[in-house]
Order: C-alpha cells, then structure tokens, then sequence
C-alpha cells in the first residue's frame, strides 16, 4: 500500500507555529520525525545530522512555548504542557524542571477550581494525575483530593453505564482513556477485563469514516489504552493502522498533524505491516 509522503523538511518554522493548534500539530510531526529518526534511542551511538537538527527544532518550539504559557488560556495549558514536556526531552536529553511544570499546573488547577469551565474535566484529570502517580509525596493535597475525587465519581459512572453519558463522544473517549490506565479494581471488581470489555463493545465504531476527526484521534487514544485482555496487540495494530490511514488523509487537520499520521504509519507498516 502506498503511503501519502510528509510534507517537506524544509517548511520554515515561522510558518508552522503561532497559536495553540499549530503548535501542537507541528510539536506532533517533530516528535514523529525524532522517532523515525532515531532521537528515542538510548543506546549510546552517535547522534546523525538529522537527530541533531530535530533537537535544536525542539529546542527552539520549546522555547516559544514557554513564553506562551504564562500568557496563554488556561484552558491551553495540558496541550502546551505535553508538548513542552516531550519535547525539551528530546532536544535536552533530560527532563524539564519540574519546578515550571508545577507552576503552570496549579495555574490550570487555580483556574478550574474559581470556576473555568472552559476546561475540560478530563484535560484537569490527566494532567493533576501525573503529580499524583509520579510525585505523590510533593503533590499539592487539594490536588490530590480532586484527583480522588474525580476517580472516584468517574468509576462509578463507567461501572454503571459503560461510558459517560452526560459529555460529548470526545470528552467520552478521552475520560475512558484516562481511567483505563488507573487501578479499577475498587469500582470494576475481580473481574474487570470483562467489565473492560464491555466498555469497549459499548463505546466501539465500526465505521471509522463516521467520526468526526477530532473524535477520532480521541477514539485512537481509547483504543492504545486498552489492556491485552480486551483486544489482543496484532489486532489492536490493525486497528491502529486503520485509524491512521484515516487521519493521514483528513482534510480538516492541520497540516503537520497530517504529516506526522502518514509519519505514524510509515513507522508501523514498517515494523508490523498491514
């Protein structure tokens, strides 16, 4: 099957980047082109010309995010914040402070909590559930209890309807994803690969051309995070590539989002095929 090629290399950057969508679609193909190029690995060779043009790329987005987040929406914050994180990764070969990402999560917690609505209840979980999980000592205790908080309603919700019936389809998606990833067995039971399974029978799409493209790469999100019990890897990768094909060829994307699927696939083709 042929694969539709990225756009070019040499696409200046000053026209790629400017407000928060753009952003993150080009932060999305230099993540893709680090992979592709060999920036992931940690075996001690010797970076190529490429490697080291892709980490200064990040380096400079990098850059220009953090002049951003001070001023940017706060609804803005998880999306800028994941790509700073990935990315001064790649360019810097170390984690960022975690001082600066601190800063800016209690900005978004601060902001929701005064009553922001217009941040998502699943961009608040994901991004307070990663101090909890990886820092519980140091996170910040009103943190810690809305993340509780939130679990806790959140398994309730899934065990009884199998999805959450009160939020848009992307939201949806977005909180199972979230959920799947963390211990269920309070809210699902001995039991829970089949009550995950159930879950993903409830929530699954046959037609993929149906969903719309931001609920699709949602859906792509649900379906990485569901465990071997549900849905075994070959046909979670056949899935995968399916998804892909679809997103590589939306028109609706960004540019360098569509770039960095047909990257995606390159990559998977390559190793698992069709």
């Amino acid at each position: 099957m042929r694969v539709p090629q990225p756009i070019p290399r040499n696409t200046p950057q000053s026209r790629t980047v400017g407000d928060v969508r753009s952003t993150v679609a080009y932060s999305h193909y230099l993540i893709m082109k680090a992979q592709l190029a060999g920036n992931f690995r940690f075996d001690g060779h010797t970076p190529s010309d490429e490697e080291r043009e892709i980490a200064v790329q990040c380096r400079q987005l990098c850059d220009s995010i953090s002049h951003r987040l001070p001023v940017c929406k706060e609804k803005d914050i998880p999306d800028y914040l994941e790509c700073y994180d990935i990315l001064y990764r790649v360019g810097n070969r170390t984690t960022p402070d975690t001082g600066v990402i601190d800063r800016h999560r209690a900005r978004l917690f601060n902001s929701w909590k005064a009553g922001n609505r217009d941040i998502e209840e699943s961009s608040l979980f994901g991004i307070i559930a990663q101090a909890v999980k990886s820092r519980p000592d140091k996170a910040a205790i009103e943190q810690v209890k809305t993340y509780l908080s939130i679990l806790d309603r959140w398994g309730v919700t899934l065990n009884q309807h199998s999805l959450f019936p009160d939020v848009s389809s992307c939201e949806n998606y977005r909180r199972i994803t979230l959920i799947m990833r963390e211990n269920l067995d309070r809210y699902l039971g001995a039991d829970s690969s089949e009550i995950k399974r159930r879950i993903y029978d409830r929530n699954r799409v046959d037609d993929l051309s149906t969903l719309p493209s931001v609920i699709l790469r949602a859906y792509r999100h649900f379906i990485g995070a569901l465990p071997p019990g549900v849905i075994d890897f070959d046909d979670k990768m056949q899935l995968d590539n399916q998804i892909l094909l679809q997103l590589a060829n939306r028109p609706d994307l960004h540019p360098y989002d569509r770039a960095a699927y047909r990257v995606a696939l390159t990559l998977q083709i390559a190793s698992f095929g069709l």
